[in-house]
């Protein structure tokens, strides 16, 4: 059965935020749960249009002092992936469903990490223009 939630067009990436970077092994078979993904029980992801929302609410740079933030392939993830309204948030609202992965999220998956910059002036991450390719 198709995921109800689910976009009418699957993305080609989603994306995992990691902070500190430090904690982010690339040799590693297996992505390590965040704090959050082991309470929560699967690993959050968010789709291109969310990054920056959830980058600047969640990975505040007054609190932490980089953000890497892995992409993903979608096709190898997708019978993973369930699409889920965030905690609280009425499932309607499409920019408000979250690509969540239940089960083991392999680094095979990862096609870039990108290293984040905090704009101290904007007071927020730099997501000028191309930051999708960044590496």
């Amino acid at each position: 059965m198709a995921d109800p939630l689910a976009p009418a067009v699957a993305p080609e990436f989603v994306y995992k935020l990691i902070s500190p970077a430090a904690s982010f092994n690339p040799a590693d078979r297996v992505l390590p749960l965040s704090a959050l993904d082991k309470a929560d029980g699967f690993y959050h992801l968010s789709t291109p249009a969310q990054v920056p929302g959830t980058a600047n609410r969640f990975f505040p740079g007054t609190r932490f002092n980089d953000l890497l933030i892995l992409k993903i392939r979608f096709s190898g993830i997708q019978p993973q992936v369930k699409w889920e309204a965030a905690h609280g948030e009425h499932p309607k609202d499409a920019s408000r469903i979250f690509p969540h992965v239940y089960g083991d999220l392999l680094q095979e998956h990862v096609a870039a990490a990108i290293k984040m910059r905090w704009d101290q002036k904007q007071g927020s991450w730099d997501f000028s223009a191309g930051w999708e390719d960044r590496v």
